[in-house]
């Protein structure tokens, strides 16, 4: 935990059993703490055609910023390096939406109610060329991050730490990788994909970044919300919001971005692949909170007793 928490908000997520709960659902969704409007999911019916199904009920899925296939598709550019001809993040999107469906793993993202132009309501979408160019330039921070997120293993993590940040200094000169990059061209692919997608409501009010990595749990944002509001009291409670990322998720999008690398070339050392899935997703997760925040928010981080400092 970081110092300076509101008292309020420390309560909650370390002294409140029902804060953190088992995910419901084996798909994902992104951290940001709205509320939801609707749920929606493209599928093709028996005769063929496009239809949208509708949800009533909100689940609680884990959480990874962006969503599973935005995530996955960074760990592939990330293992293959930088771009040598005309390839885009659509296309690595296209290409990871198809080998994911192939193995079954599921996942989801989140649009808003009031996105305009090219957007979709998700920042770490939007703006997925700025979080690009600011993990090279937070690049010392999020090192130093990583050192304490890794312990006594940072030293069997670096080399990929290296290399995936060297990737990104490679990618954000490239203007043309980021050609198809848009918000809303991004949500369309996700959809056309059969992945969930909660269109969120309101704008951002996250007082807090939680980082859950007790595996099979997530923070219930509603659940924060709704307590927080109520600890505050007064005649006009506060609503206060939480960006929740959840590790273990990044570690089983890793496991899966692997499986599917060593397909595609079996020559390939699985233990670096891994290590440089692994080490994509956290720069990316550090680089998602440094552009959507202004880097000042408490920031916890939640494991099992049983799990190593």
């Amino acid at each position: 935990m970081t110092e300076d928490a509101p008292l309020h908000i420390h309560e909650v997520l370390t002294n409140d059993p029902n804060a953190f709960k088992q995910v419901e659902v084996d798909d994902d969704g992104c951290g940001d703490g709205r509320p939801w409007t609707r749920i929606i999911q493209k599928y093709i019916d028996q005769d063929g055609s496009k239809k949208i199904r509708l949800f009533g009920t909100s689940k609680l899925r884990a959480k990874v910023f962006g969503g599973g296939l935005v995530v996955a598709a960074s760990m592939w550019r990330t293992i293959k390096g930088a771009v040598d001809g005309n390839q885009t993040v659509g296309q690595d999107r296209i290409l990871m939406a198809s080998k994911l469906a192939e193995h079954q793993f599921s996942h989801g993202a989140h649009s808003d109610d009031h996105a305009e132009g090219g957007n979709c309501g998700c920042g770490a979408i939007d703006k997925y060329p700025l979080i690009t160019a600011n993990a090279v330039k937070y690049r010392r921070q999020i090192i130093d991050t990583l050192r304490v997120i890794h312990g006594d293993e940072f030293v069997d993590h670096e080399p990929e730490i290296t290399q995936t940040l060297d990737t990104y200094e490679a990618l954000a000169k490239n203007e043309g990788y980021f050609a198809d990059a848009t918000g809303k061209e991004s949500m369309e692919q996700i959809l056309e994909s059969g992945a969930v997608d909660k269109e969120l409501a309101g704008h951002h009010i996250e007082e807090t970044i939680v980082i859950n990595d007790a595996e099979g749990t997530t923070l219930d944002q509603q659940y924060f919300t709704e307590t927080v509001k109520n600890a505050c009291g007064g005649e006009k409670p506060r609503i206060i919001q939480a960006f929740s990322v959840d590790i273990w998720r990044g570690r089983q999008i890793a496991d899966k971005v692997t499986v599917i690398s060593q397909e595609d070339d079996p020559t390939i050392n699985p233990d670096h692949i891994w290590k440089l899935a692994y080490a994509d997703f956290l720069v990316r997760t550090l680089a998602v909170a440094s552009t959507l925040t202004a880097g000042d928010l408490p920031v916890y981080r939640r494991r099992l007793a049983t799990q190593a400092a």
